[in-house]
């Protein structure tokens, strides 16, 4: 994995792909900080890493482009896999170089509660807080990160890879308006449970091409959201909402802002992170094999 990560991170330092996101990053936050303190006259640095998460991780999509897709599209991944490596391994290799990269942007962040510092009264800097949301957002940019990795582990164009990279991204920023806007009809979200059971079967079906395999759990999905909806309707009230709320990924950092040390923001955005991660193993895995 040692040597995963190393090539991966010079490749990303030494490449414009690195060098774009960083100063991207920068850009974004640096205009946000300013806007928000020197220009607000304000030393709540933790709102300006509020809004200035989503336009600074815009940029995550040309980082991780190339994670799968140019391996794919020159063959390169054919040696990789002949390296005694697990999946896993790879896969993780490639998520710590980008982490840090990430990482990056990150730590020049720290440096700024340090210069307000000197221009506020002692005191005015809530420190723990600000320091807080810097982690915060350090989680945030890791779970883009691994979504955005099993995107591109999907297809052998980088292009298509950026393309639906940054789609996603928008598409998981505006979640939490989606899910105000959606009824909270129990029939509405039997459907949408419905058609989220039919995706597993044929996922299944994709995975190990076996239809009997696939029909069962499809098969099972189905009837028991069937019962469980004849049985107890009232579940399903507002169901499709709270999962589009779950797929708000930039939401939860609110919690920081609003000064509560939310343990359970963290949890989710390590679980979210891991989960995409176990996604990209299994795409990879599936190509290394076949």
């Amino acid at each position: 994995m040692n040597a995963v990560y190393r090539r991966e991170l010079k490749a990303n330092l030494f490449s414009m792909t690195g060098t774009i996101f960083i100063v991207f990053a920068l850009v974004f936050i640096g205009i946000f900080c300013a806007d928000y303190t020197f220009g607000g006259a304000s030393a709540h640095l933790e709102y300006a890493i509020y809004n200035a998460s989503f336009m600074s991780l815009l940029a995550v999509p040309v980082l991780t482009m190339r994670t799968f897709s140019e391996e794919r599209q020159t063959k390169v991944d054919q040696l990789l896999y002949s390296l005694p490596l697990t999946t896993s391994e790879i896969v993780l290799g490639k998520f710590f170089a980008l982490a840090t990269i990430m990482a990056i942007p990150t730590i020049i962040m720290c440096i700024y509660p340090l210069v307000m510092a000197s221009f506020c009264t002692a005191g005015a800097i809530n420190f723990a807080l600000i320091y807080a949301n810097i982690l915060c957002y350090y989680l945030l940019g890791c779970t883009v990160i691994a979504i955005c990795m099993f995107l591109s582990s999907l297809t052998e164009s980088q292009v298509i890879s950026a393309v639906i990279s940054l789609a996603a991204v928008i598409l998981l920023y505006f979640m939490s308006s989606f899910a105000s806007m959606i009824t909270s009809s129990a029939a509405v979200s039997l459907v949408a449970v419905l058609a989220i059971a039919v995706a597993i079967a044929y996922i299944v079906w994709v995975s190990v091409k076996n239809y009997i395999i696939a029909g069962a759990v499809g098969g099972v999905l189905v009837v028991g959201t069937v019962v469980t909806y004849v049985l107890k309707s009232s579940l399903f009230e507002g169901l499709l909402g709270k999962m589009f709320s779950s797929l708000a990924v930039f939401e939860p950092i609110a919690n920081f802002v609003n000064g509560i040390f939310d343990l359970s923001t963290i949890i989710y955005y390590i679980s979210f992170t891991a989960l995409f991660l176990f996604f990209a193993v299994q795409c990879v895995e599936k190509r290394r094999w076949n």
